[in-house]
């Protein structure tokens, strides 16, 4: 399935999505007005958003508010990839330069921390308290991730060890889209699919990011990694719990757009194009 074919449920709120990003993420500083500019010219698949969309549709809880959310998600995702970058001393971003690699590590925090400040200006706005406590223990889970990665840099890692991190920094954001998507942003009433949602963006975050891994280095054989871990096995779990989750759900197209992630012949696209 192509990306466009994801995306055809949620065609009309995406386009949303992407005019509320440019706006919110506009700035008149100078300095941050050319980061922007430069960022535009190579913008990812947007699928944090998409997750989000997808998942409020396929439960029927879609409202005006959803894309806020998806663009409070896609800036947060993006906040992330320039403050990792200056962690990690990548050159590159999505086959290009990184923002510290252009403009030095300084720019690349700073301008990292205004996408969080607009982040949290948007969360406040959006004045959801559910919203609001996905999105501040997803960082919190996140940050515990990059720093457990860290600690672990001068040891191998097991299969326990390597899914925790990769639960923590990656699987743990798509969680959280699907989950947020599920809510009745600025409603009291429940979705009885939150849960269902939530678990369906954390096992999908787990085989997104070793089919991502498997694109850098054979992570059977990884000196990293302690014994063998079979990416396939994993996959193939995490696929079929991914599936289960969403079982409650009713059948739609945006429900089969979002099984539809889990197959081969999706967009699989490597950290350098999200």
């Amino acid at each position: 399935m192509t990306l466009t074919e994801l995306i055809q449920p949620v065609q009309s709120h995406f386009d949303l999505f992407q005019e509320e990003y440019q706006h919110r993420t506009h700035s008149t500083a100078p300095l941050l007005k050319d980061v922007e500019e430069y960022l535009s010219h190579f913008l990812g698949k947007r699928l944090r958003p998409l997750m989000v969309l997808l998942s409020a549709e396929a439960c029927g809880t879609m409202n005006s508010n959803h894309i806020l959310v998806a663009t409070i998600v896609e800036m947060l995702h993006n906040a992330t990839l320039m403050h990792d970058d200056v962690v990690d001393e990548s050159s590159l971003r999505r086959g290009h330069e990184s923002v510290r690699h252009r403009w030095g590590n300084q720019v690349a925090v700073l301008c990292g921390d205004y996408y969080l400040a607009r982040t949290m200006m948007a969360l406040h706005e959006m004045n959801d308290s559910n919203a609001t406590s996905i999105i501040n223990n997803t960082v919190r889970t996140m940050c515990e991730g990059e720093l457990k990665q860290l600690a672990s840099a001068n040891r191998p890692l097991d299969e326990d060890g390597y899914l925790d991190i990769i639960g923590s920094k990656t699987a743990s954001l798509m969680s959280a889209c699907c989950e947020l998507g599920a809510c009745n942003i600025g409603s009291t009433v429940a979705s009885p699919y939150r849960e269902a949602l939530r678990n369906f963006g954390y096992h999908y975050g787990i085989v997104f990011q070793i089919r991502d891994d498997m694109h850098d280095t054979d992570i059977r054989h990884d000196a990293t990694l302690q014994g063998t871990i079979d990416p396939k096995l994993l996959i193939d779990r995490h696929t079929r719990l991914a599936i289960e989750a969403l079982s409650s759900l009713p059948d739609t197209p945006a429900r089969q757009s979002l099984c539809s992630l889990l197959l081969p012949d999706a967009p699989q696209p490597t950290n350098q194009s999200l």
